[in-house]
């Protein structure tokens, strides 16, 4: 039986998504991907609204089965975009994966490069290096997929999975489902 996690580093233009695989044989291997998506400022509601329901149903299709989705919290601020449609789309995804009983863990942006990187402030190229000495087969191709692939390697961590592993990994301060380690109920 395979085991899944999968890391969402959530954008209304590009997301990234991060699956790491445990085999039954118990050695793991992670793969990327994104999905992209344009919209416009001077988008009416109905338009925005199908932009994030069609963006959300796509993003949290790829976490549906896994045992655990860790995904970056939002991101405060005006950076690009409507804040309103970012965080929108952020529940669209979080709201999803809770009504398919997918486990859901938070991870702050600068918790995520402090545990990957070493440093809260790295900048995206340091953390695409981190990554790409952590998971050499996955092709970084962008900080959404570095972030993605990060964020399902600590949740790997989190579930001890076999992988490599510092000890910030272990550290990393997160809102972690509230479930016992491996997958165990806690009850």
């Amino acid at each position: 039986m395979t085991r899944q996690v999968c890391g969402l580093d959530l954008s209304l233009t590009k997301t990234g998504i991060g699956i790491i695989t445990q085999r039954a044989a118990g050695d793991c291997f992670a793969v990327a991907d994104t999905i992209s998506s344009r919209g416009k400022r001077a988008d009416d509601v109905v338009s925005r609204h199908a932009r994030i329901t069609e963006l959300g149903r796509a993003i949290a299709h790829h976490a549906a089965t896994a045992e655990l989705a860790v995904v970056e919290g939002p991101v405060t601020g005006t950076r690009g975009g409507s804040p309103v449609d970012r965080y929108a789309l952020w529940w669209f995804v979080v709201g999803a994966l809770v009504r398919r009983e997918v486990p859901v863990a938070v991870i702050s942006p600068k918790s995520l490069k402090l545990a990957v990187a070493g440093s809260g402030n790295a900048d995206k190229a340091t953390v695409a290096v981190a990554l790409s000495r952590l998971w050499p087969d996955v092709d970084v191709t962008s900080s959404d997929v570095a972030d993605a692939v990060g964020l399902a390697h600590l949740g790997a961590v989190y579930l001890e999975w076999p992988v490599k592993t510092l000890e910030r990994h272990r550290q990393v301060k997160a809102q972690w489902p509230l479930f016992g380690r491996g997958g165990v109920d806690a009850a």
